[in-house]
């Protein structure tokens, strides 16, 4: 009876009844996969001087994408195609993310990731593709193909205009942290981005972010960006909840950054930025809804030592929403509060990364919009030998006190540790991962199906193959 349940709730990927949603995305993703990998190269192939790797800097918030957590000295390969394979074995004991009527179940997972680092006189690019596969053991409804794919480029078009782009893609059937877990970022998180913390009760769930940069560098200490963005999230039928639906949303985001140098360490920065989304589908907040956001903050980045960089934000959100809000009406236009921060410690064998952001967000499928309080730690340390550990730690909560009539609030935490050592032959890595999920919701009108608490446990290995080198 559980694998009919779940088959039925996940069958719309081939049934008929959600042609009209699901196969768009994926035209939309082998359609976008080939020019992110086309365009990368036709512009490598234009430009042939080297430069060193990137050294840490602080930035202001909403100035660039997040760099990924490295060492002190340490640096990611450039100018190189790489291809790796893996397989590991999962223990869940909670697949369908609910706690009435638990259910746990062993799996094996088969990845393959396909990376391409190019960094020229003009060009950096980073690719990234994962499609994994995973099979259970006893519920079948989860044995299907996923994606993941993220790309960052920056062009440099003259000495004076900077072209950037960025894209985070997955398309995933069940929660996977301890398969999909990405290189730990540093720095302020974008402000652009989708809620990452608290996790919806879904069978599927298909997320698209992406944003386009004009950087144009007026001195050596001033520049000005103007940002394009666009954000889609989509979710399957709510496993053994389908009469609870969740809100689908597609966002669109134009903004403006004025950075300037006070000093060599220390950089002012000013972002006004509007955001756009129009959810439909849910229960709690209407089934139909627009919100708009117009945002300005005032920011602070400095590198205080070679080691440490830190970041402040802040700056008032004006919030209005379209549509009714359940029963009461449409919600009044009103001002809010937002800032954050982040602080960076790199050194030769630790380094770490935390932030804290309070903000108005999209409420991860279960709400519309939600004042969203998150913090989140990341570190990695070289343990003893050849042995590295990362850790992440995430904790959110968000509260539908935008709309005062139909208050609710979810508070997440996840975590996780991944223990990693290359092993004989060159190439070849061994990983032992472990992911924890507690998700609890309260107030007035409290979702209770959101409720749960998960474990994951894997360990596999990794193959790497020789990179094919860019030249240089």
């Amino acid at each position: 009876m559980l694998k009919k349940n779940l088959d039925s709730a996940s069958g719309c990927e081939d049934g008929k009844g959600c042609s009209r949603f699901w196969p768009a995305p994926r035209r939309s993703l082998w359609c976008s996969m080939a020019i992110i990998v086309l365009l990368p190269v036709a512009l490598a192939a234009q430009v042939a001087a080297p430069i060193g790797g990137p050294s840490p800097q602080a930035t202001v918030y909403g100035s660039s994408y997040q760099v990924p957590l490295e060492f002190e000295g340490e640096r990611t390969p450039a100018n190189q195609v790489s291809l790796s394979a893996g397989v590991a074995t999962l223990y869940d004991d909670n697949v369908l993310g609910a706690n009435s009527g638990r259910v746990s179940d062993e799996a094996l997972s088969f990845d393959a990731r396909l990376g391409i680092e190019r960094r020229t006189k003009h060009l950096t690019l980073s690719f990234n593709y994962l499609p994994f596969f995973v099979l259970y053991r006893q519920i079948t409804g989860y044995d299907r193909t996923n994606h993941s794919a993220n790309l960052s480029l920056s062009y440099r078009l003259s000495s004076r205009l900077i072209l950037g782009l960025q894209d985070n893609f997955y398309y995933q059937n069940g929660l996977y942290p301890t398969l999909t877990e990405q290189p730990i970022l540093s720095g302020p998180p974008s402000p652009m981005g989708l809620n990452g913390i608290i996790i919806p009760y879904t069978v599927r769930t298909l997320a698209n972010m992406s944003g386009l940069y004009l950087t144009f560098v007026k001195s050596r200490r001033t520049s000005l960006t103007l940002t394009g963005g666009y954000n889609q999230s989509k979710y399957g039928a709510g496993g053994q909840r389908p009469n609870l639906p969740l809100y689908n949303g597609i966002g669109f985001s134009g903004g403006v950054t004025l950075q300037h140098y006070v000093t060599v360490h220390t950089n002012l920065g000013i972002l006004l930025l509007h955001q756009d989304t129009a959810y439909q589908g849910g229960f709690i907040v209407g089934n139909r809804q627009r919100t708009q956001i117009e945002s300005a903050y005032l920011s602070l980045a400095s590198a205080i030592s070679p080691s440490v960089t830190v970041s402040l934000f802040g700056g008032p959100q004006y919030v209005r929403s379209i549509g009714p809000v359940s029963m009461a009406g449409s919600l009044a236009a009103h001002f809010e509060g937002s800032g954050g921060g982040s602080i960076t410690k790199q050194v030769r064998k630790t380094a770490l990364d935390l932030a804290m952001l309070r903000s108005v967000t999209d409420g991860g499928g279960l709400y519309t919009s939600v004042i969203n309080t998150r913090a989140t730690l990341g570190a990695r340390r070289r343990l003893v030998g050849r042995w590295e550990g990362d850790l992440r730690v995430g904790a959110a909560r968000e509260n539908t006190s935008l709309f005062r009539f139909v208050n609710g609030e979810i508070q997440g935490l996840i975590g996780g540790v991944t223990i990693s050592r290359p092993l004989l032959s060159q190439g070849s890595v061994f990983h032992i991962s472990y992911d924890s999920m507690h998700q609890v919701s309260t107030g007035p009108l409290p979702i209770k199906v959101a409720d749960f608490d998960r474990n994951q446990i894997a360990v596999g290995f990794d193959y790497q193959l020789k990179g094919f080198g860019f030249g240089r």
